[in-house]
């Protein structure tokens, strides 16, 4: 896994870059902001716990249980969030793309959908995986259709799944994709890329 630490996966407006210690500011500046952490089973109120976040993801991406990116505009070379491969297994070929983090202020346009659509390109094309898979809070209605909207299948919920820092529980809902799915994702994603938000 670690030859694909330093992998950049350049896109039409953003590219992802392999998370380093000097995004750590910009990365602070984008997670302070509390609407990210509404529909999450975190609660993120403090730059102490954004900087475990990070930590936590350096820590992964040494290990090797997590591939951490940075999302750069490219206009404007400004960090606008972060996201990630999860456990990836290149035995049985299948990953988790999550903790993906966007600035609000990038919300509704098409930084998301080409997040998404870089990470699977690398998941299917390089990593040569067989199944990517997506968890989202049962709550959070608008990332269902976001990971709808690009072609995964919803699989199931996994009911009481997380408790939040106070004390609430919630469920998860499971989606993902195949690899003889995926060439109908890539056709949907350009259309949506291409059409949508051109």
């Amino acid at each position: 896994m670690s030859q694909h630490r330093n992998s950049i996966l350049d896109g039409t407006t953003i590219k992802l870059v392999p998370m380093e210690e000097s995004h750590v500011e910009g990365l602070t500046r984008v997670l302070r902001n509390p609407d990210i952490w509404e529909y999450t089973w975190r609660k993120i109120t403090s730059d102490e716990q954004i900087q475990e976040l990070i930590t936590t993801a350096f820590v992964n991406q040494k290990n090797g249980s997590q591939i951490p990116f940075t999302i750069i505009e490219k206009a404007t070379g400004q960090i606008i969030g972060t996201t990630r491969i999860m456990h990836p297994d290149l035995v049985h070929r299948n990953a988790e793309i999550g903790c993906t983090w966007i600035s609000p202020d990038f919300w509704r346009t098409s930084v998301n959908t080409e997040g998404k659509s870089l990470l699977l390109h690398y998941c299917f094309e390089e990593l040569k995986l067989i199944r990517v898979e997506f968890t989202v809070v049962a709550s959070n209605q608008r990332s269902q259709k976001a990971v709808e909207r690009i072609g995964a299948v919803k699989e199931g919920v996994l009911r009481q799944h997380r408790i939040r820092s106070d004390g609430s529980i919630h469920d998860n809902v499971i989606f993902s994709i195949l690899d003889n799915e995926w060439p109908a994702v890539k056709e949907n994603l350009h259309y949506l890329l291409n059409v949508k938000y051109a």
